[in-house]
C-alpha cells in the first residue's frame, strides 16, 4: 500500500512538474516592461497541437514588447497584439498608442524573428499556424503573472494571419490544448483576418468578438469572416462585425496601396473547415470532404498569387475608434 501511495505521489508530482515546464512557469515583477523573452513551442501543425502530441512540440523561445500605460489604477487591462504575414511592421506602433492612450497595456508578440523568419507572405509554411497560436496563448499566461495587469482583463487583437490566431484562441479545444488552466482571453479583435481556413468546434470560450474587415480585400476577403462571425455568434459569443467600404488588406499600413505579386491567397479556394473533434476536413463551397493526404493537391489547384495591400486612412481611423470603443465597453464597463 505504501509503495502504491509513493508511486501515485511521484506520478502526481511528475505531472505537475511537466505542466509547469510546458507552461514556461515564468513570473513577472511589478516593474517589468519592455522586451520580455518567454517560453513557447512550435507544434508541427494544428493537428499535433489539438491532439496534444507534445513530443512533437519543439520548445521555442519567443519574445514580446510590453508597454504599460500611465494609470493610477492598482491593475490595468492589457491587449496581446499578434502581427501578420509581414512580421511586426511600423503600423503596430499605432495600435500600441491607441490602447495605451485609454489606459490599456499592450504586449506585441514577435513570432517570426525568434524563429529566424522575416515574413511568410510568400510561404506560410515557414512558421506553422499552430506555433503563432501557441505564442499568443502563452503570452496571455505570461501577462497574467504581472502584478500590474488584471488577469481577468486581458484581450487579444490580431492582424491578417494574427487575426486568425485571435479568433482561434477562442476555440476551447485549441485553447485548452496549450493552457491547462481556466485562463482565457476576455475579448478578441480580428482585423482583416484570414477566415478561409477554419479549425472549428462549437465549444468556444464565448468571449466577446469584434470582427473588422475590408470590403475590397483581395487577399483574404470579407465574406469568409462574416460567415465565421455568425458561427461564433451561434455558440453564444457576443459578436460585432464591421466592414469598411473602400478598404483593402492592411488598411493600417504606413505605406500606400501596392501590389504584392508573390503573396499567396487561398481566397479562391473558398472556406476549408477542420472539425476538430473528428478532424473531418470539408470544402464548404462544394460540401466535399477532403482526405488529409489530398489537401496539398486541393490547395495547389486553387491558391493564387498576387494581392493588394496598403493604407486606407479613413478605415484606419474608424477601426482605431471602433477597437477602442469595444475594449472600453468590456474592460471599463460599469457593473
Amino acid at each position: 500500500m505504501k509503495h502504491i501511495l509513493r508511486t501515485l505521489l511521484f506520478t502526481a508530482a511528475a505531472l505537475l512538474a511537466t505542466v509547469a515546464t510546458l507552461a514556461g512557469a515564468q513570473q513577472l515583477a511589478r516593474d517589468t516592461q519592455g522586451r520580455i523573452e518567454y517560453n513557447s513551442f512550435t507544434p508541427k501543425n494544428m493537428f499535433e497541437l489539438a491532439r496534444e502530441h507534445r513530443q512533437n512540440w519543439a520548445p521555442q523561445k519567443v519574445w514580446g514588447d510590453l508597454s504599460l500605460p500611465q494609470s493610477s489604477e492598482a491593475t490595468v487591462p492589457a491587449m496581446v497584439l499578434m502581427h501578420g504575414s509581414g512580421g511586426i511592421e511600423k503600423g503596430m506602433a499605432q495600435w500600441v498608442d491607441a490602447f495605451n492612450s485609454i489606459g490599456v497595456a499592450t504586449f506585441v508578440v514577435s513570432s517570426f524573428e525568434p524563429r529566424g523568419v522575416k515574413r511568410t507572405a510568400e510561404d506560410q509554411s515557414l512558421v506553422p499556424a499552430s506555433a503563432t497560436l501557441a505564442d499568443g496563448l502563452l503570452a496571455l499566461q505570461l501577462l497574467a503573472t504581472h502584478p500590474r495587469i488584471d488577469a481577468k482583463r486581458i484581450g487579444v487583437m490580431g492582424f491578417s494571419r494574427g487575426g486568425s490566431d485571435a479568433l482561434r484562441s477562442a476555440v476551447e479545444p485549441l485553447r485548452n490544448a496549450v493552457l491547462k488552466t481556466d485562463l482565457k482571453f476576455a475579448l478578441h479583435i480580428a482585423a482583416y483576418a484570414g477566415c478561409n481556413q477554419v479549425y472549428w468546434s462549437p465549444n468556444t470560450t464565448r468571449a466577446p468578438i469584434l470582427m473588422l474587415t475590408g470590403k475590397d480585400d483581395d487577399y483574404v476577403g470579407a465574406e469568409p469572416c462574416e460567415q465565421l462571425a455568425k458561427k461564433y455568434f451561434d455558440t453564444g459569443s457576443r459578436v460585432h462585425s464591421v466592414t469598411y467600404f473602400g478598404a483593402g488588406h492592411s488598411w493600417d499600413g504606413t505605406y500606400p496601396v501596392f501590389f504584392l505579386p508573390n503573396a499567396t491567397s487561398g481566397l479562391p479556394c473558398g472556406v476549408v473547415r477542420w472539425d476538430i473533434d473528428s478532424w473531418t476536413i470539408t470544402a464548404e463551397r462544394s460540401g466535399n470532404t477532403i482526405a488529409p493526404d489530398q489537401l496539398g493537391a486541393f490547395f495547389n489547384g486553387c491558391v493564387q498569387r498576387g494581392v493588394h495591400v496598403g493604407r486606407n486612412e479613413q478605415a484606419f481611423r474608424q477601426s482605431r475608434s471602433d477597437a477602442q470603443a469595444f475594449v472600453r465597453s468590456i474592460f471599463f464597463a460599469t457593473p
